[in-house]
């Protein structure tokens, strides 16, 4: 089962919620399978309307046709390795990158 994803431009040592996220801008989007939640130790937390900032195309920026088609399909671990690209690598290289969590993202 695919869904979509975005990363937010958002990154701090507390889960997110419906206000800490407000109005915060989509770094990326592409669709991937709900395993992907369970790989990258995350959960979900809650609900934030679209509406809320905008729509759609509120939240991917002027510049974004504000369309999903043709978006990429993204491997389990791929919006891991995206958000270590844009607010650097928190965890331990070895043995592999993103094994060993810090505890606010451990699996339970």
């Amino acid at each position: 089962m695919l869904l979509t994803v975005g990363l937010l431009d958002w990154c701090e040592p507390v889960p997110p919620t419906s206000e800490s996220i407000a109005g915060t801008a989509v770094l990326d989007v592409g669709s991937a399978h709900v395993k992907t939640i369970a790989m990258t130790g995350g959960g979900l937390v809650g609900h934030r309307s679209l509406d809320e900032d905008g729509g759609l195309s509120g939240l991917l920026g002027p510049d974004d046709p504000g369309t999903l088609e043709g978006e990429a399909v993204w491997g389990y671990l791929s919006i891991e390795d995206k958000a270590h690209n844009a607010f650097g690598r928190h965890f331990a290289e070895q043995p592999t990158p993103a094994t060993v969590r810090p505890s606010g993202l451990s699996r339970h």
